[in-house]
């Protein structure tokens, strides 16, 4: 049977659902009514999808929000940029090919690996024991190995990439622990221990979520929940390689 404190902690990774998933949601939603209302002959739908753009500004914002990590402030970032391109070229703001842009992506990718070089120098924190854990794939991907006493979470970003986490020799603070993903078009592995529980809280689009673990700790097992969206990709969560 639960416990107080296991209630309480689980209530509490509850009220912090991913906003981006209450985006992705209201999306889809809205998609449906506006197809229903054409079929009625009562509106057009091209007359509303043609703002389809806001959908990625959305997503930064939401991004940046719930933002715990400069991860998700960098990836949000990209999000609003993208976003805010796409829809003023879509309302004819500017006559420029938007996709002349795309080695704008290498410089994201290069700046975001010159800050985690200069971070990881300043701190000289290199043994990958930190509580709270930020990892973003442009293009490119990463492999995070995490040997921390108190971990708590993960927040894990992908566009057209992907990597591992290997969460093997981590212990959950408060046994419980929360790794929210977000990838488009790519995909994450993420690796635990046997006597953790995994519970699954991932909406793909286009995708999947494949959960292989088989759990050895019975009911009172260190629970980590795994949540977020995945749209064309997948996510991998297993025990061992």
């Amino acid at each position: 049977m639960d416990t107080f404190r296991d209630r309480h902690a689980m209530r509490q990774y509850r009220q912090r659902q991913p906003a981006v998933q209450v985006v992705i949601g209201a999306v889809i939603a809205t998609m449906g009514v506006l197809f229903t209302l054409e079929n009625l002959h009562i509106l057009r739908a091209r007359d509303f999808i043609r703002y389809w753009p806001v959908v990625f500004v959305a997503i930064g914002v939401a991004q940046i929000a719930q933002a715990r990590t400069s991860s998700r402030i960098w990836s949000g970032s990209l999000w609003i940029a993208i976003g805010g391109l796409l829809l003023a070229s879509r309302l004819g703001l500017w006559d420029v090919n938007i996709w002349a842009f795309w080695p704008l992506l290498l410089v994201f990718a290069g700046a975001r690996i010159f800050w985690h070089a200069s971070r990881s120098a300043a701190t000289g924190d290199v043994t990958g024991t930190e509580s709270t854990v930020s990892a973003i794939a442009v293009l490119g991907g990463f492999d995070r190995r995490v040997a921390s006493p108190g971990f708590q979470r993960a927040e894990l970003t992908a566009f057209m990439g992907g990597g591992n986490l290997d969460l093997r020799e981590a212990t959950l603070a408060d046994g419980h622990g929360v790794v929210d993903v977000f990838a488009m078009m790519g995909g994450f592995e993420i690796l635990v221990p046997e006597t953790w529980r995994v519970k699954v809280e991932v909406t793909p689009f286009m995708g999947g979520c494949d959960d292989k673990t088989m759990s050895r700790g019975g009911e009172n097992a260190p629970v980590l929940v795994i949540r977020g969206f995945v749209m064309m990709g997948g996510v991998d969560i297993k025990n061992s390689r």
